[in-house]
Protein backbone atom coordinates (compact mmCIF):
# COMPACT_ATOMS: atom_id res chain seq x y z
CA UNK A 1 0.00 0.00 0.00
CA UNK A 2 1.58 3.84 -1.03
CA UNK A 3 0.84 5.92 1.60
CA UNK A 4 0.71 9.66 0.26
CA UNK A 5 1.06 12.74 3.12
CA UNK A 6 -1.43 15.69 2.94
CA UNK A 7 0.45 18.78 2.17
CA UNK A 8 0.35 21.43 5.23
CA UNK A 9 -1.89 24.35 4.47
CA UNK A 10 0.90 26.91 5.33
CA UNK A 11 2.90 24.82 2.73
CA UNK A 12 0.50 24.19 0.08
CA UNK A 13 1.02 25.57 -3.17
CA UNK A 14 4.83 25.97 -2.71
CA UNK A 15 7.13 23.83 -4.61
CA UNK A 16 9.65 21.39 -2.86
CA UNK A 17 12.37 24.02 -4.91
CA UNK A 18 10.53 26.76 -2.77
CA UNK A 19 10.83 24.80 0.14
CA UNK A 20 14.88 24.25 -0.38
CA UNK A 21 15.51 27.47 -0.29
CA UNK A 22 13.13 28.42 2.60
CA UNK A 23 15.09 25.71 4.95
CA UNK A 24 18.26 27.47 3.16
CA UNK A 25 16.87 30.39 4.65
CA UNK A 26 17.16 28.90 8.16
CA UNK A 27 13.58 27.08 8.09
CA UNK A 28 13.45 24.08 10.01
CA UNK A 29 9.71 23.45 9.32
CA UNK A 30 10.58 24.32 5.61
CA UNK A 31 12.56 21.11 5.67
CA UNK A 32 10.38 19.23 7.89
CA UNK A 33 7.70 19.45 5.19
CA UNK A 34 10.56 18.06 2.82
CA UNK A 35 11.07 15.37 4.67
CA UNK A 36 7.31 14.67 5.03
CA UNK A 37 7.03 14.86 1.19
CA UNK A 38 9.59 12.60 0.56
CA UNK A 39 9.34 9.90 3.52
CA UNK A 40 8.06 7.32 0.61
CA UNK A 41 10.78 7.80 -1.97
CA UNK A 42 13.04 7.56 1.08
CA UNK A 43 11.25 4.14 2.30
CA UNK A 44 11.21 2.58 -1.40
CA UNK A 45 14.88 2.98 -2.08
CA UNK A 46 16.11 1.87 1.26
CA UNK A 47 13.41 -1.26 0.63
CA UNK A 48 14.93 -1.63 -3.23
CA UNK A 49 18.29 -1.62 -1.44
CA UNK A 50 17.52 -4.12 1.01
CA UNK A 51 19.53 -7.11 1.54
CA UNK A 52 23.02 -5.44 -0.14
CA UNK A 53 24.94 -5.85 3.22
CA UNK A 54 23.42 -2.92 5.23
CA UNK A 55 20.09 -2.87 7.40
CA UNK A 56 17.03 -1.25 6.48
CA UNK A 57 17.00 2.14 9.12
CA UNK A 58 20.39 2.41 8.30
CA UNK A 59 19.86 2.92 4.40
CA UNK A 60 16.57 5.04 5.60
CA UNK A 61 18.87 7.13 7.61
CA UNK A 62 21.23 7.64 5.42
CA UNK A 63 18.43 8.33 2.54
CA UNK A 64 17.43 10.71 5.14
CA UNK A 65 20.95 12.45 4.79
CA UNK A 66 20.93 12.51 1.50
CA UNK A 67 17.93 14.45 1.25
CA UNK A 68 18.88 17.06 3.98
CA UNK A 69 22.48 17.30 1.82
CA UNK A 70 20.09 17.59 -1.22
CA UNK A 71 18.05 20.94 0.62
CA UNK A 72 21.28 22.60 1.80
CA UNK A 73 22.93 22.02 -1.36
CA UNK A 74 20.03 22.44 -4.32
CA UNK A 75 20.64 24.94 -6.99
CA UNK A 76 18.11 26.06 -9.55
CA UNK A 77 20.43 26.73 -11.91
CA UNK A 78 22.01 23.43 -12.25
CA UNK A 79 19.07 22.53 -14.69
CA UNK A 80 17.30 20.05 -12.50
CA UNK A 81 14.45 20.23 -10.78
CA UNK A 82 14.48 19.56 -7.07
CA UNK A 83 12.68 15.99 -7.19
CA UNK A 84 15.04 15.01 -9.88
CA UNK A 85 18.09 16.62 -7.67
CA UNK A 86 17.09 14.80 -4.04
CA UNK A 87 16.14 11.35 -5.71
CA UNK A 88 19.75 10.87 -6.90
CA UNK A 89 21.51 12.52 -3.67
CA UNK A 90 19.38 10.06 -1.73
CA UNK A 91 20.11 7.14 -3.63
CA UNK A 92 23.86 8.16 -4.30
CA UNK A 93 24.10 8.43 -0.28
CA UNK A 94 22.16 5.18 -0.02
CA UNK A 95 24.83 3.03 -2.37
CA UNK A 96 28.13 5.03 -0.83
CA UNK A 97 26.74 3.34 2.52
CA UNK A 98 26.32 0.21 1.18
CA UNK A 99 29.57 0.22 -0.58
CA UNK A 100 30.88 1.45 2.49
CA UNK A 101 29.52 -1.35 4.52
CA UNK A 102 30.93 -3.84 2.16
CA UNK A 103 34.15 -2.68 1.08
CA UNK A 104 34.59 -2.83 5.51
CA UNK A 105 33.17 -6.25 5.46
CA UNK A 106 35.66 -7.26 3.17
CA UNK A 107 38.92 -5.82 4.33
CA UNK A 108 37.95 -7.18 7.88
CA UNK A 109 38.09 -10.52 5.93
CA UNK A 110 41.49 -9.77 3.83
CA UNK A 111 42.68 -8.77 7.49
CA UNK A 112 43.97 -5.15 6.51
CA UNK A 113 41.61 -2.34 8.11
CA UNK A 114 41.49 1.04 6.01
CA UNK A 115 42.97 3.95 8.40
CA UNK A 116 41.11 6.59 6.84
CA UNK A 117 38.02 5.78 5.43
CA UNK A 118 35.16 8.38 5.74
CA UNK A 119 31.62 7.58 6.41
CA UNK A 120 30.19 10.56 6.59
CA UNK A 121 30.32 11.47 2.18
CA UNK A 122 27.46 13.32 1.29
CA UNK A 123 26.04 12.81 -2.33
CA UNK A 124 27.19 16.61 -2.88
CA UNK A 125 29.79 16.86 -4.89
CA UNK A 126 31.48 19.77 -3.36
CA UNK A 127 30.17 19.64 0.27
CA UNK A 128 32.48 20.82 2.83
CA UNK A 129 33.67 19.10 6.24
CA UNK A 130 32.01 21.40 7.90
CA UNK A 131 28.98 21.55 6.36
CA UNK A 132 28.82 17.40 7.29
CA UNK A 133 28.88 18.03 10.41
CA UNK A 134 26.27 20.54 10.37
CA UNK A 135 23.99 18.48 8.48
CA UNK A 136 24.47 15.46 11.15
CA UNK A 137 24.03 17.53 14.30
CA UNK A 138 20.58 19.02 12.87
CA UNK A 139 19.57 15.32 12.19
CA UNK A 140 20.21 14.58 15.24
CA UNK A 141 18.57 17.02 16.94
CA UNK A 142 15.38 16.62 14.68
CA UNK A 143 15.17 12.74 15.56
CA UNK A 144 15.71 13.52 19.14
CA UNK A 145 12.97 16.03 18.66
CA UNK A 146 10.61 13.59 17.06
CA UNK A 147 11.41 10.96 19.47
CA UNK A 148 10.10 13.41 22.10
CA UNK A 149 7.24 14.28 20.39
CA UNK A 150 5.45 10.75 18.72
CA UNK A 151 3.79 8.53 21.85
CA UNK A 152 5.21 5.29 21.86
CA UNK A 153 2.29 3.91 19.90
CA UNK A 154 3.44 6.79 16.91
CA UNK A 155 6.57 5.79 17.31
CA UNK A 156 6.25 1.93 16.71
CA UNK A 157 3.86 2.55 13.92
CA UNK A 158 6.00 4.83 11.89
CA UNK A 159 8.83 2.39 12.67
CA UNK A 160 6.92 -0.30 11.23
CA UNK A 161 5.92 2.01 8.31
CA UNK A 162 9.43 2.70 7.34
CA UNK A 163 10.30 -1.11 7.00
CA UNK A 164 7.51 -1.40 4.72
CA UNK A 165 4.90 -2.65 6.45
CA UNK A 166 1.02 -1.90 5.47
CA UNK A 167 -1.69 -0.35 7.97
CA UNK A 168 -2.48 -4.17 7.86
CA UNK A 169 0.56 -5.44 8.54
CA UNK A 170 1.53 -3.22 11.32
CA UNK A 171 -2.59 -3.49 12.84
CA UNK A 172 -1.65 -7.26 12.89
CA UNK A 173 1.91 -6.97 14.33
CA UNK A 174 0.47 -4.44 17.13
CA UNK A 175 -2.82 -6.31 17.75
CA UNK A 176 -4.24 -3.01 17.06
CA UNK A 177 -7.28 -2.05 14.66
CA UNK A 178 -6.02 -0.68 10.94
CA UNK A 179 -7.92 2.37 11.76
CA UNK A 180 -6.03 2.56 15.40
CA UNK A 181 -2.88 2.48 12.79
CA UNK A 182 -4.35 4.80 10.56
CA UNK A 183 -4.87 7.48 13.22
CA UNK A 184 -1.27 7.09 15.05
CA UNK A 185 -0.07 7.29 11.32
CA UNK A 186 -1.97 11.34 11.14
CA UNK A 187 -1.00 12.28 14.39
CA UNK A 188 2.91 11.12 13.60
CA UNK A 189 2.24 13.39 10.30
CA UNK A 190 1.49 16.00 12.02
CA UNK A 191 4.01 16.48 14.76
CA UNK A 192 6.40 15.90 12.05
CA UNK A 193 5.04 18.90 10.27
CA UNK A 194 5.04 21.05 13.11
CA UNK A 195 8.39 19.84 14.72
CA UNK A 196 10.87 23.48 15.21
Amino acid sequence: MILVFEVSEKFKGLSDEVLASMYKGGSQEAFNELFVRYLSVIRKKALDLSGTGIDHDDLFQEGLIGLHSAARSYCRDGGAGFGTYADICIRNRMISAVRSANSSRNSLNNAALPLTEDHNDIAAPDSDPDDILIAGEELREFSKKLRDALSEQEKRVLALYIEGKTYKEISDCMGITVKSCSNAMQRARKKLRDLR
